[in-house]
């Protein structure tokens, strides 16, 4: 008895996600309902140079009908784009990181972007992160948030 008490308080409880808080990019794109980048659920998140990074970005209506669509990152230092390369296999959002494409206006859809080694030069530094998605010019979605990278 006491064992089914003890897997009915656990098992939810590991079910649960914490979201990382985050604000909408400038302009009209549209955010997800939740955001999460994994051990970050505060700002500023903390990155290490070198380690993995999974971000997660669910509940995401699309306001284009499309077959690509486009990751891209950009880092910056105070008000300067450090220009975070990335690479093409991450930039092609339906090929690594969304389940659903096509996608249809209208449509909710979620993006998960998994890297195995975050590639940005700097130590002890905070920066802003945006992450987001676009059709050509079009805003699909688009998050940013405070970190530091050590």
């Amino acid at each position: 008895m006491l064992k089914f008490i003890l897997a009915a308080v656990v098992i939810p409880v590991l079910s649960v996600t914490s979201s990382t808080p985050f604000r909408s990019c400038p302009g009209s794109a549209p955010v997800p309902q939740e955001f999460n980048i994994q051990g970050c659920t505060a700002l500023p998140c903390t990155l290490y140079r070198g380690q993995p990074l999974t971000a997660e970005a669910r509940g995401i209506v699309s306001q284009v009908s499309t077959n690509s669509v486009e990751a891209y990152i950009n880092v910056f230092l105070q008000e300067i784009d450090l220009e975070y390369p990335i690479t093409p296999e991450f930039a092609d959002a339906c090929a690594r990181g969304i389940r659903s494409c096509p996608l249809v206006a209208g449509q909710r859809f979620d993006y998960v972007f998994e890297k195995t080694s975050l590639d940005i030069q700097l130590n002890g530094i905070a920066v802003l992160i945006r992450v987001g998605l676009r059709y050509q010019a079009m805003p699909v979605a688009c998050v940013e948030f405070d970190a530091i990278i050590f």
